[in-house]
């Protein structure tokens, strides 16, 4: 007989590559085997690498996608002929569906880890219309739910969840690895082609329309009216490269501003940045945020959930209105301009660090898992009752 398993669901395999890490290598030591299902859009060999095995899922982030009655089927499949200790499981769509399908299979334990409700304050009436019935109905089939942010887990505790429910203060970060030895934003500068006094401000965020880059890009043209030689370093991917590098062109920004891609090395990016930028129309608890506190970096982000939990306004960087495209600019520029300004900023924002550490964060989900795995380390299974 095996060792048990775990098993890991999500819509892309990019979320739990990018997030989960720190998990599998946990319940790994504690002797679980992990499985993941997700859509894995070419990220085979990543998992294979950190000994995870993958079950390709066709999950669709577009909820009435068809392919997600085949990212059922293949679930149904899968539960069926695996045996699980416990399954996790992340993302709207794909968390819905695991959980509908295990539901019928009348599997338990069930954990869901929010990292934003859909439904908040000031979301669009669709998204209340559409996934607040939903995680109600889902709720019910579900052991415990994981809370990122405050606003969601007050809103979570109304829920008629069946098991319990955490507030976890996001997915943690290591600011070991934003400490860089003295003189190496200088080397990276020079790597990117970048002068000392370039001033830069970074943007790490998938390009979608909740990311709404929009609203950075056109307060850059503004930016660059009064500091002509600003640089824009966008890093990420996403359906909407096309279109957000036709706006740069359309703004007559895109000398300003440089596409990275999908990039791996945020240490390295945010040591070249004099501030970091994030203008979502909604957040969970941004992980980008932590890394630019980690490394000292101020922020300009929109003052939305996620993102007012993180950045105190005018200690640790600025909030701005979703939309306010001057405003955007105007706290930009005041970093850009006033370099030791900014790095007393970034500093007042990793003295906040602390809490969001990624080995504290780590401890408390594996406080989580010991209630709902009777085979890890002090396991309590089935003990229910919130994290404290």
């Amino acid at each position: 007989m095996g060792r048990p398993r775990v098993l890991f669901v999500a819509t892309v395999a990019r979320h739990l590559l990018a997030f989960h890490q720190p998990y599998f290598r946990l319940l790994q030591e504690w002797g679980y085997a992990v499985d993941v299902a997700c859509n894995p859009a070419g990220e085979a060999a990543s998992f294979a690498s950190l000994g995870v095995r993958l079950h390709p899922v066709p999950f669709e982030r577009r909820p009435f996608s068809r392919q997600n009655l085949r990212a059922g089927v293949a679930l149904w499949r899968l539960c069926r002929q695996e045996s699980y200790a416990l399954v996790h499981v992340h993302t709207p769509v794909a968390a819905f569906i695991a959980r509908l399908v295990l539901r019928l299979r009348r599997f338990r334990p069930v954990l869901y880890t929010a990292h934003g409700f859909h439904f908040f304050r000031g979301a669009p009436l669709v998204n209340w219309l559409l996934y607040f019935p939903l995680e109600w109905l889902a709720a019910r089939w579900t052991d415990g739910l994981i809370l990122l942010n405050p606003e969601d887990y007050a809103r979570a505790k109304r829920l008629p969840v069946r098991g319990a429910v955490f507030l976890v203060p996001g997915v943690g970060v290591d600011a070991a690895a934003f400490t860089l030895p003295p003189g190496e934003a200088v080397k990276r500068r020079q790597e990117f082609g970048l002068q000392p006094e370039t001033p830069v401000a970074a943007v790490v965020a998938e390009l979608s329309r909740v990311k709404n880059h929009e609203q950075i890009f056109r307060a850059w043209r503004l930016v660059v009216r009064e500091l002509p030689e600003a640089v824009l370093l966008v890093a990420g991917e996403g359906e909407r490269r096309r279109v957000l590098e036709g706006l740069a062109a359309q703004l007559g920004i895109a000398a300003h501003v440089r596409f990275l891609g999908f990039y791996r090395d945020i240490p390295a990016l945010l040591s070249v940045a004099d501030a970091v930028v994030l203008t979502s129309k909604r957040e969970g608890l941004p992980r980008v945020i932590l890394e630019a506190m980690a490394a000292g970096r101020p922020v300009v982000a929109t003052d939305v959930r996620g993102n007012r939990d993180l950045v105190v306004d005018g200690e640790t960087g600025y909030l701005v209105r979703v939309g306010d495209v001057a405003g955007t600019a105007a706290a930009v520029l005041r970093l850009l301009r006033n370099r030791e300004g900014a790095l007393r900023m970034g500093a007042a924002g990793r003295r906040r660090l602390e809490p969001y550490a990624i080995e504290k964060v780590v401890a408390q989900v594996a406080q989580i898992y010991q209630r709902y795995l009777a085979g890890a380390p002090g396991g309590k299974a089935g003990s229910g009752g919130e994290l404290m």
